[in-house]
């Protein structure tokens, strides 16, 4: 019990620390909301100082920092964070309207990277030292020194300005009539493509090596060679005993990795131009979208935090060997 209390307290500690950085640092940027409205792409935008003033106080930018922070924890209690500058609307709509989108391409990296990293691991461990262990293990390590964005770069310009395999961009084809559900299921997959294989192959390099030495673990284990004394033919071994011994890390790893893979969306939904809220993270700074930053910012961190408690909780469960020491559990 002691344990616990000491690790949610630190929890809470982190919590607080990096919601007060939600709402420093997008102060700190160079100019403001209303800042950014007399400028774009298109030209300046001249607004009169009576407009400018107007705009400070129906967005409440006007009141001191002080009061601007009182309102910013009421919101986190109410989990109201506002209305977003840029898209005129509650920042709670505006993320959820943007969260499915991440959450597939998230979903199905974690899907695919943990599939590749257990079944690589397990084959490169099993032929420890040999060429296939070898071949795999340069090829996972190349990938993963591999920046994301350079990742997505990649291969936009090779299957999609080169090959036209797959879209330049997007979730979705603009102006298409689909043909049913089934034809819209096949335009949003095949959109999702580029930016899921980004993903996993930025997150399967450490799933497999953390496989890949637990595997080569239990595979000098006492029972294992007691096992193939028996004649258990190779892959009962490695799916009954093998990869049910040295899965439990990778699982933790996975967990935590899932934060990680949020935080890589940012990048990869900007290369892809995929509206997930990676992308609108990024539209929301170059906005100085304060409601938006401090919905999308609380979002993620909980989320995380969340992530890691979970780890923290599960894992001694699922693994004797794992003490908490007296007084825990």
């Amino acid at each position: 019990m002691r344990r616990r209390s000491k690790n949610t307290f630190t929890y809470l500690v982190v919590l607080l620390f990096v919601l007060l950085l939600n709402f420093v640092l997008p102060r700190l940027l160079p100019g403001g909301p209303v800042d950014f409205l007399e400028g774009g792409e298109d030209g300046p935008i001249f607004i009169s100082d009576v407009q400018k003033a107007s705009m400070m106080e129906y967005y409440r930018l006007d009141e001191p920092a002080w009061m601007q922070l009182v309102n910013y924890v009421k919101g986190i209690i109410t989990f109201d964070f506002g209305q977003s500058f840029t898209y005129k609307m509650p920042v709670y709509e505006v993320i959820m309207s943007r969260l499915p989108w991440t959450l597939l391409i998230v979903g199905a990296a974690t899907v695919l990277s943990f599939l590749i990293g257990i079944a690589a691991g397990l084959v490169s461990a099993w032929r420890h030292t040999g060429n296939q262990d070898r071949g795999w293990f340069i090829a996972m390590i190349s990938v993963s020194t591999i920046p994301e964005f350079l990742t997505g770069m990649l291969l936009v310009l090779g299957l999609s300005v080169k090959w036209d395999w797959f879209p330049l961009g997007g979730a979705e084809t603009p102006f298409y009539a689909a043909n049913g559900w089934w034809d819209h299921v096949l335009d949003v997959s095949w959109h999702a493509v580029l930016p899921i294989v980004t993903l996993t192959a930025a997150n399967m390099a450490s799933i497999y090596l953390l496989m890949r030495n637990e595997a080569i673990r239990v595979l000098r284990e006492p029972f294992i060679e007691f096992a193939l004394a028996k004649g258990v033919n190779r892959r009962t071994m490695l799916v009954r005993h093998v990869l049910r011994s040295a899965i439990l890390p990778v699982l933790t790893l996975i967990v935590v990795r899932l934060g990680g893979l949020l935080a890589g969306s940012v990048l990869v939904e900007t290369v892809f131009s995929y509206p997930g809220i990676g992308k609108l993270l990024q539209e929301a700074i170059l906005a100085r979208d304060y409601p938006l930053l401090h919905g999308l910012f609380v979002l993620m961190t909980v989320f995380v935090l969340l992530l890691n408690m979970i780890a923290d909780r599960v894992y001694p469960r699922l693994d004797p060997r794992i003490q908490l020491g007296k007084g825990g559990a």
